[in-house]
């Protein structure tokens, strides 16, 4: 019971951002959760949470989907998160949260100190393959195509509507992986199937900030919560 509740409060303070800002919710709600429950069991949720949020948020802005930026992630992200899912499953936890922490706090100086330079093309990719790898092993792939990638986008709608459903296939090809790897548990997920609701009632609120914060408030949430993740995540690494 107090797994289930954790994870609704979490997830829906997570998901009310992601709707803000069009990702972040796996961030905020593990940098919380992460201190409560065990890290792959805490991974599992967000995976169940977190694709039908997305899927959610992907529908109700549909009309700002850009189909071009969406293709050309999708070779990256097939096989990043193939090898993402790979690496939470035979990983140890101390070295994911080691190795994720660490270019999460290299993104947030980049967003908050270097963001007015322009990145070359070949840097570029790099990140973004690390952002599918770290969709497939911890489903918070956001801040790598995000940091790279925001100015791609004519909006911030569009970017909210078209990472949506980034996730959504980047975390169907998880459930497949995770599914014939027989990790994936029904007694687990029916405990924790009523936590979706307060989570979608966080996002409708919060897609309701969404329409009303500015690109320059905007772009210092991206890089608040980017090194907020990335001091927690290192944190746990050495003192849970």
């Amino acid at each position: 019971m107090f797994f289930s509740v954790a994870t609704a409060l979490c997830f829906s303070i997570g998901f009310f951002f992601e709707s803000i800002f069009g990702f972040g919710g796996g961030l905020i709600a593990y940098s919380i959760l992460g201190f409560l429950v065990d890290v792959k069991n805490m991974v599992l949720a967000g995976l169940y949470i977190g694709t039908l949020s997305s899927l959610y948020i992907a529908i109700s802005s549909r009309a700002y989907f850009d189909k071009k930026i969406f293709i050309k992630l999708l070779p990256i992200s097939l096989i990043g998160s193939v090898a993402g899912v790979y690496i939470f499953l035979y990983f140890s936890e101390r070295i994911l949260l080691v190795f994720f922490g660490f270019i999460l706090l290299i993104l947030s100086i980049r967003l908050i100190f270097f963001d007015k330079y322009k990145i070359p093309k070949f840097v570029k990719h790099k990140f973004l393959f690390f952002g599918a790898i770290s969709q497939g092993a911890f489903g918070i792939g956001g801040p790598f195509i995000v940091s790279f990638i925001n100015d791609d986008f004519k909006s911030k709608s569009a970017l909210r509507a078209t990472m949506a459903l980034y996730f959504v296939f980047c975390n169907i090809i998880r459930i497949i992986q995770m599914y014939f790897s027989k990790i994936l548990k029904i007694d687990f997920f029916a405990g924790i199937l009523w936590t979706i609701i307060p989570v979608f009632i966080a996002i409708f609120f919060g897609h309701k900030v969404h329409l009303k914060i500015s690109d320059k408030t905007f772009k210092l949430g991206v890089a608040i919560i980017t090194l907020m993740a990335s001091i927690n995540f290192m944190f746990k690494a050495f003192y849970r």
